[in-house]
């Protein structure tokens, strides 16, 4: 019987309650507010991406033309320099 007493002697304190309705520290609402506005940024691209994919193809046809029209003028004006 003494071997319980000795249990119940070392029991260990119970750890603290938190309160049920905790309180946001700063660096929560700041970090909640920088993650809302890199969503915002994120869906701001993804709504622009199909118009960026335009441009860029445009840009892309445009380099190739001007490439071979560059080639066509050296070909005419005595080859490659």
């Amino acid at each position: 019987m003494r071997w319980i007493s000795r249990l119940l002697r070392r029991r260990p304190e119970p750890a603290p309650q938190r309160p049920e309705k905790a309180t946001k520290t700063d660096g929560q609402r700041e970090a909640e507010s920088a993650l809302s506005r890199a969503r915002m940024a994120r869906r701001a691209m993804e709504a622009h991406r199909p118009v960026v994919a335009r441009v860029v193809a445009g840009l892309a046809t445009q380099r190739e033309e001007n490439h071979f029209a560059e080639l066509f003028r050296q070909a005419f004006e005595g080859g490659h320099r």
